[in-house]
């Protein structure tokens, strides 16, 4: 439960840095400017996004490749914060279930 918990709150983290960053980017640029999600991780590895890119478009269904470029679209802190909390929830029910 612990590393669960530890794991949603790095990732809680890391959106909050990401806010931050953009929250720069905005006052640097004197517009609102946020950063996708698919930006951040090519700033942070290129090769996987795009080995990832090109693994989705050759083996993912149709169905799902649609809503994965909405995801890769939204703002990198909304996606890592929604991911840190449902790891958070998940911890939170798998030690209420203890």
């Amino acid at each position: 439960m612990f590393v669960l918990r530890l794991i949603g709150l790095l990732f809680i983290i890391t959106a909050l840095m990401a806010l931050g960053s953009d929250a720069l980017l905005s006052l640097e640029a004197r517009e609102v400017t946020m950063r996708s999600f698919s930006d951040t991780w090519g700033i942070l590895n290129e090769g996987s996004r795009e080995a990832f890119n090109a693994f989705a478009a050759a083996n993912a269904p149709e169905a799902v490749q649609g809503p994965l470029a909405s995801v890769m679209a939204f703002p990198a802190w909304g996606v890592l914060g929604i991911i840190g909390i449902v790891i958070a929830g998940l911890a939170a029910l798998l030690r209420r279930g203890d």
